[in-house]
C-alpha cells in the first residue's frame, strides 16, 4: 500500500514541521504533496512541492491528485490542526473501508474551537444531513483518506474548501468517520472566520450542497 498524502497551503510557516511529524509517524511508503498557493514558495525537505495554478483548496486537492502515485489518497490541513497521530487511526481504517474522513463530532472527537465555531460546525453538519441525506457527522471535515479507487471515475467540481462532501455524496463507497482532535492551528492566520471570506465560504458550501441534490436529482452523476 502506497500513500499519497497531498497537503494545500497558502502562507503556512509551520509546514516544515508538519512534514517532518508525518515522516516521522507514517511508517508505510508514502509521499508527501504539497499544493502551494503562497506569494513565496517556502523550501522544505521531504515533500514535493507543487505551485498551485488554481483557486481554492478543493481545486488544490485535484492538482495534487494529478501527481500522486498512491493506492490511498489523504488530505489534510497544512496549518498544523491536523495531527498526524490521528491519521495512523484512519489509515488503519482503510482497509475495511473505502473513505474515511476524520470527525470532531463522533464518540473521542475533539476541538479547540471556540463556542460559536463549534455552533456553526454543528449547524452547518445538520443542514448538510438535511439537504443530502447523509448520515455523516462532520461533513465539514477536511480530513480525509479514500481509496484511489473511488475517485478514478468521479467528475470533481470542488467549491472552496469542502470537496470531503461531494467526494463521500457522489460515491457509494463504504465510508467511516473516525474520531480526531482538531487543534488550533500552530502558526500564521486563519483564512476563515466570520468576516468576507467567511461569509463568501459560507454561501459557496450552500451553493455546493444544492448542486450535489439536485445533480443527484437530476441524474447528472
Amino acid at each position: 500500500m502506497f500513500i499519497s498524502i497531498i497537503i494545500p497551503i497558502k502562507n503556512e510557516p509551520a509546514i516544515q514541521e508538519l512534514i517532518d511529524e508525518i515522516n516521522d509517524s507514517i511508517k508505510q511508503k508514502h509521499e508527501i504533496i504539497v499544493v502551494d498557493k503562497s506569494i513565496v514558495i517556502p523550501e522544505v525537505v521531504g515533500a514535493r512541492v507543487i505551485i498551485q495554478e488554481s483557486d481554492g483548496l478543493g481545486n488544490a486537492f485535484l492538482e495534487g491528485l494529478s501527481h500522486a502515485r498512491g493506492d490511498i489518497v489523504v488530505l489534510m490541513d497544512g496549518d498544523g490542526s491536523h495531527r498526524p497521530q490521528d491519521l495512523l487511526n484512519m489509515l488503519n481504517n482503510i482497509g475495511e473501508y473505502d473513505i474515511v474522513l476524520g470527525s470532531k463530532l463522533v464518540r473521542g472527537g475533539k476541538s479547540c474551537d471556540a463556542l460559536g465555531r463549534k455552533i456553526v460546525t454543528i449547524a452547518f453538519a445538520w443542514i448538510t444531513r438535511l439537504i443530502l441525506g447523509k448520515d455523516i457527522k462532520d461533513p465539514m471535515t477536511g480530513m480525509m483518506a479514500t481509496k484511489r479507487d473511488v475517485l478514478s471515475n468521479m467528475k470533481l467540481k470542488p467549491r472552496g474548501f469542502k470537496i470531503a462532501i461531494e467526494v463521500v455524496y457522489k460515491s457509494k463507497a463504504k465510508t467511516v468517520e473516525v474520531p480526531i482532535s482538531f487543534c488550533r492551528r500552530k502558526a500564521g492566520y486563519t483564512k476563515a472566520g466570520f468576516n468576507m471570506n467567511g461569509v463568501r465560504e459560507i454561501c459557496r458550501i450552500f451553493m455546493l450542497l444544492l448542486e450535489l441534490k439536485w445533480g443527484r436529482m437530476r441524474g447528472y452523476w
